[in-house]
């Protein structure tokens, strides 16, 4: 249903909403917290001017899902799928300050696309910046309580089931209307080691070197010319010997 064209009736009492058209009722206040899961963080610095003042525009941008559900509009089909996040740091913070949120759709050349919009106290702002500038922070989390509504049968829900989250009507029955609420807990993490690619099995120790026994190889000439005049020697050796005690006798 294209909830631009037709305008409906829109009820709200005792906590719960009806659309004229619908049997499906929409309550508030769920015990389960809305959780945004994002990725592809990335700072923009930069500076505006809105009606004649220099303002600075720093941000943090990133694309966010719902894991554990959905983002719908209360009357309209289909569901917000990838969802705009933006991270603005507050220009005021008390002594407790609180972390905010607002959900919603915008339009823009006639397309409608879904939002979110973080603001931070700037001490966080600051941390997260300094973490993502450093490397470890690429994927970020949040839990919040919002004004969001679900539909009356899912209340139920326990953590673990999907679970859809409804932007209500305006007034006019026409267009979607904003929601806001408090963030709970925010956390950032480096994105995750792609999956370990299997080792290449180490080859495997080479064999020691095998050494060859040593072959009985023919002697040289002169090897053995060598070992004539040796022996050559000896015999003339041992015949002065016998010359020397024959004399003697």
């Amino acid at each position: 249903m294209d909830e631009s064209r037709a305008a409906r009736r829109v009820s709200v009492s005792d906590g719960r909403m009806a659309i004229e058209g619908l049997s499906t009722r929409y309550v508030q206040g769920a015990a389960r917290r809305f959780r945004l899961s994002a990725s592809g963080l990335r700072f923009v610095g930069g500076f505006a001017s809105r009606e004649g003042q220099l303002e600075e525009s720093r941000r943090f941008l990133a694309e966010a899902v719902v894991p554990d559900g959905a983002l719908r509009r209360a009357g309209s089909e289909g569901e917000a799928g990838t969802i705009e996040l933006t991270l603005r740091p507050l220009s005021q913070a008390g002594e407790q300050p609180r972390l905010l949120l607002m959900l919603g759709y915008r339009d823009e050349d006639g397309v409608s696309s879904p939002f979110a919009e973080a603001f931070l106290a700037p001490a966080v702002f600051e941390a997260l910046k300094a973490d993502l500038l450093s490397g470890l922070a690429q994927e970020i989390s949040l839990s919040a309580t919002t004004s969001l509504w679900i539909r009356e049968e899912d209340r139920g829900c326990v953590n673990g089931e999907p679970l859809d989250w409804y932007l209500g009507l305006d007034a006019d029955g026409r267009s979607s209307q904003p929601a806001r609420g408090f963030i709970e807990t925010i956390e950032w993490r480096p994105r995750p080691l792609p999956a370990a690619v299997e080792a290449t099995p180490a080859p495997a120790p080479a064999a020691p070197p095998v050494h060859e026994v040593e072959e009985d190889w023919p002697e040289s000439a002169a090897e053995q010319l060598g070992r004539i005049n040796w022996s050559f020697r000896l015999l003339l050796l041992m015949l002065a010997f016998m010359l020397i005690i024959v004399a003697m006798k």
